[in-house]
């Protein structure tokens, strides 16, 4: 597949986010992501993200999706779960990553905090 074909994100798809764990700012002591990590962040021109960075699960592994075991682990969001709180998920395929998705939307503090709680850590290295 390659960069230009956009796939399907069905309901019962769950994406993975890369979370910096080692950061306090993005992970708190008890290890559930701060609502910092389900934020947009800004470019160096100043401009909002077009959506959150993730990957679609069913179309990559956890050894591609975290890319550096010392910095990231995985945390995984189920697609019914992002659209039941008026967000959605869209395929974003990006050279070398047909998996890419973001997740689009008033990504707010209140969702960013939502998005958080209902992630669950994939215990991939470890």
């Amino acid at each position: 597949m390659n960069a230009s074909e956009n796939l399907i994100i069905n309901n019962n798809d769950r994406v993975l986010r890369r979370v910096m764990y080692l950061d306090p700012n993005f992970i708190k002591p008890d290890g559930i992501p701060a609502s910092s990590s389900f934020t947009l962040k800004k470019d160096s021109s100043g401009a909002l993200e077009k959506g959150l960075s993730v990957d679609v699960e069913r179309f990559t592994s956890p050894e591609i999706s975290i890319k550096d075991v010392t910095k990231y682990r995985l945390f995984a969001l189920s697609v019914e779960f992002i659209r039941q709180i008026n967000l959605d998920c869209i395929s974003d395929s990006v050279e070398g990553n047909s998996a890419h998705a973001l997740i689009i939307g008033n990504i707010s503090k209140p969702q960013a905090r939502k998005l958080a709680s209902h992630s669950s850590r994939l215990h991939y290295p470890d």
